[in-house]
């Protein structure tokens, strides 16, 4: 790692950390909502002072006593301001804004800001529930997402999804000078930034290449140019520009609905899905791939070392070492998430392109020593290479990624020993603590703490499709209230989704789950699952459910490493509450 300090590393991912957003920039708001002058509420001055419980305006049309009966957790948390994202029906709304209490909305009908409103003393209902909660950005990132709502992050089906042509923009239409500013990626992966910035002192020379995760079609040639301009002087980053049709088959077709399934056991049955075994959408992340491709070599300098991740890109080794100016470059891969067993890679019509485009590295890393052993079993049995303890040898394999079937061409890599390790992912603990000391933190572990006194609290944080084993979850918790009537009302079961596609979140079916255990055992003032997205929780939200979490359940089929369980592990710093882990995650192998 000392050698990184001399040398540019090029850090190949499909989305950047930093995207560019259209418009002028606005001020954050806080996350713990500032105090105004105290107004006196019927039956409310019983509180004590220095309680450090701030009171709460009051609204003619209702007033209640302090002595009135708790509002129902249904009540209390079912309104939402903006959903944006599929919704299971009958969820809850964000247990956090119940805490929030908001004077009369202004004459012209805008929703008060949080920052403007004091808390409720707790055992009282919130009084006005049309608000917008909005976050502050964080200072350190993990592998939580809490970026503030923005155009680019309203996709309703998939990350890609306002890529489409009509939404937002028409075609041609930002021409000219715009006014933009850089923002967090929401999309961009949290836990590959998180490890580069926990070693920025050891790698003083990066250079990301990658999306802005928003749609781009619209986007004129002297904006493209004041993009790519900006985002390499500030963010130390160049902007790959794909079609947004072009990335859509890519990314919601090839990758989430072929690669993803087989890299994680889920093989479909024929009949269901024809996508799956024909790969037609592999044109498409043929395209991105190459892309990518002509973006690193216009940007390679000699001496660079190239850093490829993720699935999205299998294809990319292979396409920079055709090119002879980066024949000898240093390039490694690393796969964030699993590498399943040759039975089920060789299901993959596309599965020697991909292969070889990986072999093109010069390093090969995985999260567990199991998926690298796989990984080497699949390239013995597929392509008869000769695999070793500590990588494979290749002698005259195509470095060509022209067609599904991988056909041999001009180019070929000779004599070549591609090391295959083990790189387990971790996360900056150092950065987490300091996180963790920050008021935000500590003052909605305090409201976190009153809202659930006396209750249990089962926090869990996945994507909503079928591999996460969300429904699974859900199916157990239901099951574990129906054996044991005594903590029905004595425990919650706070479910954080990741965005996903439409079509993973229906296949995962979470909805009706959520919605069957709530009816069944939801009483006036108990509801059992609450149910959020990401993007209306904030980052010191998410670290304070950690902390007074009594649990932490993951329920994954298969999955690459599921950090999350190591930030629930250093949130719960002297608690030691349980871990609950599939065996399947790569988390458990080193448990």
């Amino acid at each position: 790692m000392s050698s990184f300090r001399h040398h540019r590393v090029i850090i190949a991912s499909l989305f950047l950390p930093t995207t560019a957003v259209l418009g002028e920039s606005n001020p954050p708001t806080p996350d713990i909502p500032a105090k105004s002058p105290p107004a006196q509420l019927n039956g409310t001055a019983g509180i004590p002072n220095g309680t450090g419980i701030p009171p709460f305006r009051h609204q003619p049309s209702r007033s209640l006593g302090a002595n009135a009966p708790l509002k129902s957790i249904v009540e209390d948390l079912k309104s939402r301001a903006t959903t944006p994202l599929s919704t299971p029906p009958g969820e809850p709304a964000n247990p956090f804004a119940k805490f929030l209490s908001f004077a009369s909305p202004q004459p012209n009908g805008t929703p008060t800001s949080a920052s403007d409103s004091p808390l409720p003393p707790p055992g009282l209902p919130s009084l006005d529930r049309s608000f917008t909660f909005s976050s502050r950005p964080r200072k350190f990132q993990t592998t939580h997402q809490d970026v503030q709502h923005t155009a680019r992050l309203q996709r309703k089906q998939s990350r890609s999804s306002s890529r489409r042509p009509g939404d937002g923009y028409p075609a041609n239409a930002l021409e000219g000078s715009h006014a933009w500013h850089t923002a967090p990626n929401s999309h961009c992966n949290g836990g590959l930034k998180n490890a580069v910035d926990s070693v920025k002192d050891r790698l003083t020379q990066t250079l990301w290449v990658g999306t802005l995760g928003n749609s781009t079609d619209s986007f004129g040639p002297d904006l493209r140019a004041s993009i790519n301009l900006r985002m390499r002087q500030m963010c130390s980053s160049v902007p790959v520009w794909i079609p947004d049709a072009e990335f859509e088959s890519c990314y919601d077709e090839f990758c989430h609905q072929v690669l993803w399934p087989c890299l994680h056991y889920a093989v479909p049955d024929a009949p269901k899905t024809k996508l799956f075994y024909e790969s037609a959408s592999f044109k498409q992340y043929m395209a991105v791939n190459n892309r990518f491709a002509d973006v690193i070599i216009e940007n390679y300098r000699e001496g660079d070392i190239i850093w490829v991740n993720d699935y999205h890109l299998m294809l990319l080794p292979a396409l920079l070492r055709a090119n002879p100016k980066l024949a000898n470059a240093p390039i490694g891969f690393f796969l964030h998430v699993a590498f399943p067993s040759s039975e089920i890679f060789r299901c993959l019509a596309v599965r020697d392109s991909l292969l070889r485009g990986v072999l093109a590295a010069d390093l090969v890393g995985f999260q567990t020593a199991g998926y690298a052993r796989h990984f080497r079993q699949t390239v013995s049995r597929i392509l008869a290479l000769e695999a070793l303890p500590k990588g494979i040898q290749v002698e005259g394999i195509s470095g060509s990624v022209s067609g599904v079937n991988g056909a041999p061409s001009k180019s070929e890599l000779k004599g070549r020993f591609v090391d295959v390790g083990v790189f387990p992912m971790g996360i900056d603990v150092g950065a987490l603590r300091e996180k963790k000391r920050e008021p935000d933190v500590s003052y909605w572990v305090q409201l976190l703490r009153q809202r659930y006194a006396g209750m249990k609290m089962i926090v869990g944080r996945d994507k909503l499709d079928e591999i996460q084993g969300v429904r699974h979850k859900i199916e157990a918790f239901e099951r574990f209230l129906k054996k044991h009537p005594e903590f029905q009302g004595q425990v919650v079961l706070i479910q954080v989704a990741l965005q996903t596609t439409e079509s993973n979140e229906l296949a995962g079916g979470v909805a009706d789950v959520v919605a069957r255990v709530n009816a069944a055992y939801s009483t006036l003032t108990y509801q059992p699952v609450v149910f959020l997205h990401t993007q209306e929780v904030t980052f010191s939200q998410y670290i304070a459910l950690l902390t007074v979490a009594d649990a932490f359940l993951v329920t994954s089929l298969r999955e690459g490493m599921a950090l999350r369980t190591h930030e629930f592990v250093e949130c719960q710093e002297g608690r030691y509450r349980p871990l609950i882990l599939s065996e399947f995650t790569g988390s458990y192998s080193y448990s």
